[in-house]
């Protein structure tokens, strides 16, 4: 079941901080599933550092029902232009599968590569990640599985008016979202404030 209060995202630079904690939040087993090899928090961290936001695109879910709104789904699309590849990574986090999330950034990924020319867009995956390989087969890619590894691959099409316009429309949507909930975290922090303001003016013997 998709949730409609989540959604994928445009990440930039900025949100580095959010997507490392995202990453370290991941056990051993889905460290290896998103890395296709096991991964400490130093490997980790050298991946962000590489991270190219000028060339690649990267795209988070967000769950805002806290104070602070939390990154619970990342997808890298690492492109490769001069070749016309493009290679996607995915994670969410434990407690947000199975609700669609990990297939909306794909579809969002996708769309892009489609858009910037891409001939065509891999994945790789291990066998056992049954989960993976069920999504990649409805987003129609083609499997092929070795002794140790998998890759999917999926050739996204011409750029075209249509798939231009749904990125266009995905884009304007996630800037209002984003607005939205800047507004509501200003409210939030406002009322948090005249709230202390209120507690400090109070009477103690009242």
């Amino acid at each position: 079941m998709t949730r409609s209060d989540l959604f994928p995202s445009v990440l930039q630079a900025s949100h580095l901080p959010a997507m490392q904690a995202h990453l370290l939040r991941l056990c051993d087993t889905d460290r290896v599933q998103r890395f296709a090899q096991p991964a400490s928090d130093e490997v980790i961290l050298a991946y962000l550092r590489r991270l190219n936001f000028q060339r690649d695109a990267h795209y988070g879910v967000w769950e805002n029902a806290g104070l602070l709104p939390q990154l619970v789904g990342l997808t890298h699309l690492a492109v490769d232009p001069k070749l016309g590849l493009a290679e996607i990574g995915v994670s969410v986090d434990a407690g947000y599968r199975r609700q669609g999330l990990a297939g909306q950034m794909l579809e969002r990924a996708i769309l892009h590569a489609r858009n910037l020319g891409i001939v065509e867009v891999v994945m790789y995956f291990l066998p056992y990640n049954t989960e993976l390989m069920e999504l990649a087969r409805r987003l129609g890619m083609r499997l092929s599985v070795g002794h140790g590894d998998g890759i999917a691959r999926l050739q996204p099409g011409e750029a075209s008016l249509d798939s231009v316009s749904q990125e266009w429309l995905a884009d304007l949507q996630d800037n209002t979202q984003r607005s939205l909930h800047n507004w509501a975290g200003e409210v939030r922090s406002a009322s948090r404030s005249l709230s202390q303001l209120l507690h400090k003016g109070a009477d103690p013997r009242d």
